[in-house]
């Protein structure tokens, strides 16, 4: 009796949790918040911070202390987080390239990945013992448990690459319209700092991602003591060989006088033509992907339309022999 009341509260309460979460749900699509005025704070405040750090000023402007159970113990943690490397890169890079740059991500991101293998294996556990009543062995228990717990610490480093990936997909998609514009305002007579301003101000709710990494390299292009700095904080922050050849160009025009807009008119038509070209592979490869599902789900229906009827008319004159 005691386990069915425990399994009966289990339920409910997964349900109630359930119920609650759609609530939630529809609640903030109601209150639906455009994300324009949250770039706009980040850009202030990114802005503000190499402001001060070019002035000199100790602190981080606006800082607040630390409040909250989580978030103290997000900090201790995640000490040392700076240093922690990811595919070769820093932990707080490898969260920019997702668009992830609040100041604590990194050590969020590390309790995440204390956290959710206690979660996962408890839930794990809970489902195989009281909820599936599944009748294993105290091993194979364990192996399962031990296995949702091994999901659950791979949990957020595969949700961070997920995102990087769709990030890198919304770059290199915006990217050509991004140096267009870039043209029709060098080509108009403004500089670079003053082109790049113009692109983030129109670029910002039709490709927020284009929009916001070029933001921040007009940012360390007004703060940082080398414009070479800025140009390699956008190659590390968006790890794409579009970036690179652009930064690249950037600085070789400023260094020897190249017209702006001419070089960023080829370099505009170069990924086009890269775009249409991998289009085409794709296109290319379609025939010799779908010939796998074709023999597998296409031709044994055909083949019991085509040959069914004389299978069964034999049966039928062989059965009245």
């Amino acid at each position: 009796m005691f386990e069915n009341v425990s399994i009966d509260l289990i339920v409910t309460a997964m349900a109630g949790a359930a119920a609650l979460a759609m609530a939630y749900t529809l609640w903030r699509g109601f209150l639906y918040k455009d994300p324009y005025e949250a770039r706009l704070k980040a850009m202030a405040e990114r802005r503000a911070v190499y402001k001060a750090a070019a002035l000199g000023v100790g602190g981080r402007p606006g800082a607040q202390p630390v409040k909250g159970v989580l978030r103290n113990l997000a900090k201790k943690v995640g000490k040392g987080s700076q240093q922690k490397k990811k595919d070769g890169v820093s932990l707080r890079t490898f969260l920019a390239r997702a668009g992830i740059r609040h100041k604590d991500a990194p050590e969020y991101f590390l309790l995440a990945q204390v956290a959710f293998p206690f979660i996962f294996g408890a839930l794990t556990a809970i489902y195989i013992l009281l909820l599936a009543k599944l009748s294993l062995s105290p091993t194979m228990a364990l192996l399962v448990c031990a296995g949702g717990a091994a999901v659950g610490y791979l949990a957020p480093r595969l949700w961070v690459k997920n995102r990087i990936t769709k990030r890198k997909k919304a770059l290199r998609r915006s990217l050509p319209d991004a140096l267009d514009l870039l043209v029709v305002c060098a080509e108009a007579g403004l500089a670079l700092n003053a082109a790049l301003d113009r692109v983030v101000r129109e670029m910002t709710r039709s490709s927020p991602e284009i929009a916001d990494e070029l933001g921040l390299l007009l940012i360390e292009l007004n703060f940082l003591d080398e414009r070479r700095k800025a140009f390699a904080n956008l190659c590390d922050r968006s790890d794409l060989d579009e970036f690179r050849s652009i930064a690249n160009t950037l600085q070789q025009a400023e260094k020897y006088g190249t017209p702006l807009a001419q070089a960023m008119r080829v370099l505009g038509a170069d990924f086009r033509q890269e775009r249409l070209t991998k289009a085409e592979e794709k296109a290319a490869r379609l025939p010799a992907i779908l010939t796998v599902p074709m023999i597998v789900f296409i031709l044994p229906c055909l083949f019991i339309v085509i040959i069914g009827p004389a299978i069964l008319k034999t049966i039928d004159s062989l059965s009245r022999l």
